[in-house]
């Protein structure tokens, strides 16, 4: 995906067979705070919506530099798969 400096995009992820991503209230702030933690430094958060399978975010991208998006969400993703 070719993100683009100044443009919105919906950010979602599902998790495989209904399986619950976020099983305690202390999962879904784990979450977010990986999220901004990977993330703040290329996007501003819109809106997000977490849901016990999966979840969106509406974001704005700040830093052009797909790879470092892409990256972080790649960390973000697998960090919090290895936490769970």
């Amino acid at each position: 995906m070719h993100f683009e400096q100044g443009k919105y995009y919906h950010l979602y992820n599902r998790s495989n067979n209904n399986e619950l991503v976020f099983k305690s209230d202390e999962n879904y702030s784990y979450f977010l705070s990986k999220f901004y933690s990977y993330l703040s430094p290329h996007v501003i958060s819109i809106a997000y919506c977490l849901m016990p399978t999966h979840f969106h975010f509406i974001v704005k991208i700040q830093d052009e530099n797909e790879v470092s998006i892409q990256k972080a969400i790649g960390l973000l993703l697998s960090s919090y798969t290895k936490a769970i």
